[in-house]
């Protein structure tokens, strides 16, 4: 049996995934958010105290109702990509390529 080769994935694609990946990690962030006590202080103040430093201000800064806004843009972007042929905006290919394993 010949391998078959098959040709890299668009880009448009690879955007579509990030915000898949984006949109996965928000949802199960708010069920935990839901279902742990500890996060009745709030989303900012217990990512801040958990993490700590810059680090956990940063990531404070970046609740799953922002994640969930960022997915769905991430997705109408790739989507007028991939439908009419719009340029990605630079934003999303670097999103694209740091949330890409």
């Amino acid at each position: 049996m010949t391998a078959v080769s098959l040709p890299p994935p668009s880009r448009a694609f690879i955007v579509h995934e990030a915000a898949a990946r984006i949109r996965r990690t928000a949802e199960a962030t708010r069920g935990e958010l839901a279902d742990n006590g500890y996060w009745s202080s709030g989303w900012a103040v217990g990512v801040e105290n958990a993490i700590g430093g810059a680090a956990g201000e940063l990531a404070a800064l970046f609740p799953p109702e922002l994640a969930l806004r960022l997915a769905d843009w991430l997705d109408e972007r790739a989507s007028a990509t991939a439908r009419f042929g719009d340029p990605l905006p630079p934003l999303a290919l670097a999103i694209a390529d740091s949330t890409t394993p």
